[in-house]
C-alpha cells in the first residue's frame, strides 16, 4: 500500500474514532426517522450530513493535509523521501480525507437505499456518481488552492486556509446548482424544475446523462491539475503537453454551447462558426487572466527563455512554456482565425475585428503588467499590486476621467467602437508595446550582479 496513505489511514482512521462516527450518525438517521415520521426524512438528513462530512469538512482537511505538514515543520523531511508525486498526491488527498469519506460513505448508504425505491437502479448508480464526484471535485479544488498557495510562499493562516476550504465549497456549490437544474426528481432537500434537454454542438443530448459525463470529467481534470502541482511541489518538470491537451479539450467543450447565444434556429454556417470561435477566444482569454495570476512569474526562467530563443532553440522554449503562456498563445490563434473568418464572410467585418484585435492588445498588455511588477527589484506581493493597477485602468481612470466629463478617451482603457476605426485597436496594441517593453527591460536588469566594491589593503 501507499506509504502515506497508510500512514493517513493509521492517523485518521482509529477504531474509537470510527465506532463513533458510527453511532453519532446511526443515533441522527434514527432520530430523523422518529421525529419525521416517513421514508424521506433520513434520506433528507443524509444528504445534509453527506455535504457537511465530505463537502465542508473534507474540503478543509484536503486544503490542510499539505499546509499542516508545513505549520509542523515536516513537509520539507517528506519532500525529501522516496515518496513518488502520485504516492504523496493520492496518499495526502486520500489519507487527510479518510475519516470524511469513512462518514460520508455512512450517509451515502442511507441515501442510495431510499434512492432505489424512489428512481431505480440505474438513477440510484447515477446519483452514486454524483455524490462520490462531488465530494472529490470540493476536496481536489482545496487541496489545488492550497498547493498554489504553497508554490507562492503563502503564509498560510486560520484565514487563508478558511480560503483554501471555501474555494472547494464553492465548487461544489456549483456543481450542486447545476446538477440540480437536470435532476427530474430534484434534490432531496431542495425540488426544483428540471431541464430535460441540453444542445450541444447542434444535438439535443439529455442533460442529465451529459452533466454526468461532463461532471466525471471535470473531475479527472481537477484530480490531474493537483497531481501536477504535486510534481512541481517535489521539484519535478512539467511539460507542456497536459495543459495543450486541456486546452484542446476545452474549446471545444464550450465551443459546442454556440446556441446558446442565438435563439435563431436558421442561423447561417458562418454565424455559428463565428460564435464558436468567439466562446473559445473567451475562455482561453479568461485562462490566460488566471494563469497568470497564479503561476509563478520566474524571473531566471524567463531570462534564459530570451537565451535559448537568441540561440534559435525553440523546442526548448517550447517544452517549458508555463500554463498562461500557453493560454495566450491559444487564445491569440483563435481570435486570428476569427478575424479570418469575418474578413471571409461578414458584410462589415471592420468594426467586429478592430474590437477583437483591441481585446487582444490589452490581454497582451495586461500579461506584460504582471511580469513587469514580478521583475521589478525588491516589490513584494507584486501580484497584489498588478491588480491594483488593473482596477485603476478598468474601473478608476474611466470612472474619474467619466465624471469629468470627457468620454472620448474610453478606447485607452477598454475596447470600443471608435471613429477612425483602427485608433482602438492602434492605442491597446500601442499600451502593450510600452508594457512590454518595460517588463523586458527590467528582466534584463535585473539580470546584472550588483557592482562590487573593491577593498583597500
Amino acid at each position: 500500500m501507499n506509504p502515506e496513505l497508510r500512514r493517513n489511514l493509521w492517523l485518521e482512521l482509529s477504531p474509537r474514532r470510527m465506532l463513533l462516527m458510527a453511532l453519532i450518525l446511526g443515533l441522527v438517521f434514527f432520530a430523523a426517522a422518529v421525529a419525521g415520521g416517513n421514508d424521506f426524512a433520513p434520506a433528507a438528513v443524509a444528504e445534509v450530513a453527506f455535504y457537511f462530512l465530505v463537502v465542508i469538512w473534507g474540503a478543509r482537511n484536503a486544503g490542510l493535509s499539505v499546509v499542516g505538514e508545513i505549520r509542523d515543520r515536516t513537509w520539507d523531511s517528506q519532500k525529501l523521501s522516496a515518496l513518488t508525486p502520485a504516492q504523496m498526491f493520492w496518499g495526502k488527498l486520500f489519507g487527510s480525507t479518510a475519516y470524511n469519506w469513512f462518514g460520508g460513505l455512512i450517509a451515502l448508504a442511507v441515501i442510495l437505499v431510499y434512492d432505489l425505491g424512489r428512481i431505480g437502479v440505474i438513477g440510484t448508480l447515477i446519483d452514486f456518481v454524483y455524490f462520490i464526484a462531488l465530494g472529490l471535485i470540493a476536496q481536489a479544488v482545496s487541496m489545488l488552492v492550497s498547493l498554489v498557495a504553497v508554490r507562492r510562499r503563502q503564509t498560510h493562516s486560520r484565514f487563508e486556509v478558511f480560503l483554501y476550504q471555501l474555494a472547494g465549497v464553492v465548487a461544489a456549490i456549483a456543481v450542486y446548482y447545476v446538477w440540480r437544474a437536470a435532476d427530474p426528481a430534484g434534490s432531496l432537500i431542495a425540488r426544483g424544475a428540471a431541464v430535460d434537454t441540453i444542445t450541444w454542438w447542434g444535438m439535443a443530448l439529455d442533460a442529465r446523462s451529459f452533466l454526468l459525463v461532463s461532471l466525471a470529467v471535470f473531475t479527472g481534470w481537477t484530480l490531474l491539475a493537483c497531481y501536477r502541482q504535486m510534481r512541481l511541489e517535489l521539484m519535478v518538470r512539467n511539460g507542456p503537453l497536459v495543459w495543450i491537451g486541456f486546452l484542446i479539450f476545452i474549446g471545444l467543450y464550450v465551443a459546442g454551447f454556440n446556441a446558446w447565444l442565438s435563439a435563431n434556429p436558421a442561423e447561417q454556417y458562418w454565424d455559428v462558426v463565428a460564435r464558436r470561435l468567439l466562446l473559445v477566444a473567451t475562455v482561453f482569454g479568461s485562462l490566460t487572466y488566471l494563469m497568470v495570476l497564479l503561476e509563478q512569474k520566474d524571473r531566471v526562467l524567463y531570462r534564459w527563455m530570451g537565451g535559448q530563443l537568441a540561440r534559435a532553440r525553440i523546442d526548448r522554449v517550447f517544452w517549458n512554456f508555463q500554463s498562461w503562456m500557453m493560454s495566450y498563445f491559444a487564445a491569440f490563434v483563435v481570435v486570428a482565425a476569427l478575424v479570418g473568418w469575418l474578413h471571409l464572410h461578414a458584410a462589415n467585418p471592420l468594426p467586429s475585428q478592430a474590437l477583437l484585435v483591441a481585446a487582444l492588445g490589452f490581454l497582451t498588455r495586461d500579461c506584460a503588467i504582471f511580469v513587469l511588477f514580478q521583475a521589478l527589484a525588491g516589490r513584494r506581493r507584486a501580484d497584489f499590486a498588478a491588480l491594483a493597477v488593473l482596477v485603476a485602468l478598468y474601473g478608476l481612470l474611466p470612472a474619474i476621467i467619466g465624471g469629468m466629463g470627457v468620454h472620448a478617451v474610453g478606447a485607452l482603457f477598454y475596447p470600443l467602437t471608435t471613429d477612425p476605426v483602427w485608433l482602438s485597436p492602434a492605442l491597446a496594441w500601442g499600451e502593450a508595446a510600452v508594457a512590454v517593453i518595460l517588463a523586458l527591460g527590467s528582466l534584463a536588469l535585473s539580470e546584472k550582479p550588483a557592482p562590487t566594491r573593491r577593498v583597500m589593503a
